[in-house]
């Protein structure tokens, strides 16, 4: 196996984060963070999508992006520590503005991080803690792991520290889980119900000998195997779930890898996100394609399709339609 890594034809970002597959249109849909800034990259035509969100200033940026399932316009989102959604079509102008619905604010909680849909199409959506300039937290365990059922309905899973990457194994009885100021985690997971326990270190980054990184988006193959962006560490590691061991390491021109997800006709591209997040200008110097968005192929394995928000849609449209702005 011989990996091939090349830089797609998109803007450098400050953070880029939350890579979704969007099979319809053969499209890759992520958010620039620390912006309000939405954008979809059409893999065959080339195309580049920007969506604006205009909130009135209150929040600070997008943290991630979903569809809806059987609603593919409606984009569900972390804008700040709010849970919101947005309607957002292709037919819209390559430059657009819209304003979002508030569904739930969590005013603990300092602001949404990473997000996915397990397999029963539940939204689980984590926070972080405040980050000083370094990207160090203010404080630890100050932030949680959610998730939101069908109806919007929350629920409280998890303390953290700095949620990130989050799968389900093929069998779907374990969700594999990052808290990037602590490793990743492997928890026992029901699937009917939608709950998580037991949960144990799965791979420790001091541990391991991964120093001055940190774990950040992740994903999985059709072999069971993580793939986890290494932020500060200029790689995408594969591991193995069962045991813990690193299987594989690729190499990337960035430092600040941040996340992955798979996409492409047969799934077998690797997309991954990257970020310029308090690097120096001689640090941006040394790395001209900080920021940039990458494609990883070769890699003689293949992923899945992604899970959208399986969303009671008579309620959500009556959020939309009626502007009201959520739940507490």
């Amino acid at each position: 196996m011989c990996e091939v890594v090349t830089q797609l034809p998109i803007p450098y970002l400050k953070l880029g984060e939350g890579p979704h597959w969007m099979e319809d249109l053969q499209a890759l849909i992520f958010v620039d963070a620390y912006s309000k800034i939405l954008r979809r990259h059409f893999m065959m035509t080339n195309r580049h999508q920007v969506l604006h969100i205009d909130d009135g200033g209150e929040q600070l940026g997008v943290s991630f992006v979903i569809p809806v399932e059987g609603e593919p316009e409606l984009l569900m989102i972390g804008l700040g520590n709010t849970l919101a959604v947005v309607r957002w079509s292709p037919l819209d102008p390559d430059t657009h503005t819209v304003k979002p619905t508030i569904l739930h604010t969590i005013v603990t909680d300092f602001a949404f991080n990473d997000a996915k849909c397990d397999p029963q199409g539940r939204l689980w959506a984590g926070t972080l803690s405040e980050l000083n300039e370094k990207v160090e937290p203010l404080e630890y365990d100050t932030a949680g792991l959610y998730k939101f059922d069908q109806d919007l309905v929350r629920t409280k899973h998890f303390t953290v520290t700095l949620s990130n990457g989050m799968t389900w194994s093929l069998d779907r009885k374990h969700f594999y889980y990052i808290d990037s100021f602590k490793g990743v985690y492997k928890f026992d997971y029901d699937d009917t119900t939608g709950t998580i326990c037991n949960h144990q270190m799965l791979l420790d980054y001091k541990v391991a000998g991964l120093l001055d990184q940190i774990p950040d988006g992740m994903t999985i193959d059709a072999d069971g195997h993580l793939w986890i962006a290494c932020f500060g560490g200029s790689q995408v590691i594969c591991v193995d779930p069962n045991t813990g061991d690193i299987l594989r390491k690729v190499a990337m021109p960035v430092s600040q890898v941040a996340s992955v997800c798979w996409g492409g006709e047969d799934y077998a591209t690797l997309y991954v996100t990257t970020g310029t997040l308090g690097l120096t200008p001689d640090q941006m110097a040394a790395s001209p394609k900080a920021g940039a968005t990458f494609a990883i192929t070769g890699l003689g394995t293949h992923g899945f399709p992604p899970n959208g928000f399986k969303a009671n849609l008579d309620k959500l449209k009556k959020l939309m339609d009626g502007g009201v702005n959520g739940c507490k």
